[in-house]
């Protein structure tokens, strides 16, 4: 007998169990698990708002955390020299900025910056990267594990192809690192890394970072309920929902004075 799949709380609890007991891992995958399951509520909504059907919306929802990622690898890279616990997210080798750049300028074009910059950018991520640019060390840490972490260690892989059906493949370049050979090897490092990071901290520090991923995974959240744009078929909607609107109220009219 087959098993059943599991559900999205059931693939989060087998993820944050391969975390060390009382480890930072897992006390940071604990923190979330109201934001993350609110999250993945967004998600499925913006999915089923038709986020996949028109490529302004994604682009918008993409900008996010772009706009966010961007700031945090500078800040990364900006400290990775001088600082140990920095120096060892740095070692994992991820830069998703590049990917994200990539995938804007396919949806939206060429001027995919501005767009970004003046017609995407919401109040949320605007203080979230006030806060990224201010970050310490330890908050870099917790800013790692939610921007980073969705993609190397969440639905990134399951995503792709859906972007690639709705997009066409230039618009899946966020993904390149997290698919393919080595998946599973991949998610482990990010575990072990942040888990490693933990058993060097104090418990003061500790408890920061914990602290820390509980507000960012927060922002991440206003960010998705602050985009603005509306499928480009949405319009359509509405004028059929108005033609019939009046089609039926112009026979209910007529029915009364008959």
């Amino acid at each position: 007998m087959s098993k059943s799949p599991l559900n999205e709380e059931q693939r989060t609890n087998k993820v944050r169990d391969q975390g060390k007991p009382d480890g930072l891992f897992r006390a940071a995958m604990d923190t979330i698990r109201h934001s993350h399951s609110v999250g993945q509520a967004l998600r499925t909504a913006a999915l089923a708002a038709g986020v996949m059907t028109d490529a302004t919306c994604y682009a918008e929802l993409l900008s996010q955390f772009y706009v966010t990622t961007n700031i945090l690898e500078e800040r990364l890279n900006s400290r990775k020299e001088n600082s140990k616990v920095i120096s060892q997210i740095a070692e994992l080798g991820y830069h998703f900025k590049t990917g994200y750049e990539q995938d804007l300028k396919a949806l939206v074009g060429d001027d995919w910056k501005t767009i970004v910059s003046n017609e995407f950018m919401t109040e949320p991520a605007k203080k979230y990267i006030e806060q990224l640019q201010q970050a310490n060390d330890v908050e870099l840490v917790a800013a790692s594990f939610i921007l980073w972490g969705p993609l190397v260690i969440g639905g990134g892989a399951a995503l792709k192809p859906r972007v690639k059906k709705s997009f066409g493949e230039d618009a899946t370049n966020v993904f390149t690192d997290v698919v393919g050979i080595g998946r599973g090897d991949r998610r482990k490092q990010f575990i072990e890394c942040m888990d490693n990071i933990g058993d060097q901290m104090s418990p003061d520090a500790f408890a920061r970072v914990v602290a820390a991923s509980g507000t960012f995974m927060s922002l991440n959240n206003e960010m998705m309920m602050a985009v603005k744009k509306n499928p480009y078929w949405l319009k359509y909607v509405y004028a059929t929902v108005g033609v019939v609107f009046v089609v039926t109220a112009t026979v209910l009219y007529r029915r009364k004075n008959n």
